[in-house]
């Protein structure tokens, strides 16, 4: 074995898979959201939706290193980006708008979450090798941040966004199981490439074996 593949050996040895600690904070993430949307947590939750944005940026970030550093590019720089963007970003708007650094939310945090979901339609490109199912969260969060943030513009009702979140809920606790089920050796399957779905490939049966953890 020569120096590079030793070198690949320890690391891969050393970083193991890290979808399921940045999916178990999306998940979260999701739920707060959808439940703030449909009124589930009444007045007042938007502290503690940040507290939520804050601790799982954190683990996303990581996540997204940890990916990056296994070769990942797509899911690494989603999970890294999903951290900081998505997850930090609106928590800290929160925060401040609650303790009276800023004078409103809107018009920018909705054009901010208009911006989120089109930023997430976009990382769609990046994921067409990964299988389907996996892919679905550019379109699906193209669509609730999209609608988050026409909410927030006063455009339509908030159950719309709360539907769309709740849709990214389910997602990410089929990934996370896909991903936990993983580490314990068992197959959850997330489909073929999406890239074949949309190409029609002729050797599709070739490559539908292909394995993802998630990201």
């Amino acid at each position: 074995m020569s120096e590079t593949d030793t070198a690949g050996a320890i690391a891969g040895e050393r970083w193991a898979d890290p979808s399921a600690l940045g999916l178990a904070p999306l998940v979260g993430i999701n739920l707060a959201f959808a439940g703030d949307f449909l009124g589930w947590w009444g007045s007042g939750a938007a502290p503690l939706i940040a507290v939520v944005g804050f601790v799982g940026g954190l683990l996303q970030l990581l996540t997204g290193v940890l990916s990056l550093k296994r070769g990942d590019a797509a899911g690494g720089t989603l999970m890294g980006t999903f951290g900081m963007l998505f997850m930090w970003g609106p928590g800290f708007m929160l925060v401040a708008n609650e303790i009276g650094l800023a004078g409103g939310l809107n018009p920018f945090f909705g054009t901010w979450s208009l911006f989120l979901g089109v930023l997430l339609g976009m990382w769609s490109l990046a994921l067409l090798q990964k299988p389907w199912f996996e892919f679905l969260i550019g379109p699906l969060g193209f669509l609730a941040l999209g609608a988050a943030g026409m909410h927030d513009l006063g455009l339509i009702p908030a159950v719309i966004p709360g539907i769309g979140f709740l849709a990214l809920l389910g997602w990410g606790l089929y990934m996370l199981t896909h991903a936990l089920a993983a580490t314990g050796g068992l197959s959850v399957p997330l489909g073929r490439p999406a890239m074949e779905l949309f190409a029609g490939s002729a050797d599709g049966d070739a490559t539908s074996t292909q394995v993802s953890h998630g990201d």
